[in-house]
């Protein structure tokens, strides 16, 4: 079983988006759906060489759950990283 996806539907001209479904990839490639999986499409967006846009301003996929706690994750690690550097020098300095 195909997993569930953000789907557009476009109207005859091929580029204006006239609905959003939620459909596995199988079904949304058989009716000419686009796949917008994460990407914030809404009615009334425009679909042009692959992308969506709004107002003349292309859309970015939104970042999952998953991949924002992965930033904030490897930002901790970073941070971390620089406080050990910091007291490594504070240590050599005072032998």
């Amino acid at each position: 079983m195909d997993l569930a996806l953000r789907c557009a539907i476009l109207a005859e001209d091929k580029t204006t988006v006239e609905n959003i479904i939620i459909a596995d990839q199988s079904f949304a490639y058989s009716i000419g759906a686009v796949i917008c999986g994460t990407v914030p499409v809404s009615i009334g967006d425009t679909y042009q060489d692959g992308y969506f846009y709004r107002d003349g301003v292309k859309l970015i996929a939104e970042k999952t759950e998953i991949e924002k706690l992965q930033k904030m994750v490897d930002t901790l690690i970073l941070d971390n990283l620089n406080m050990q550097a910091q007291i490594d020098t504070l240590i050599t300095s005072n032998l």
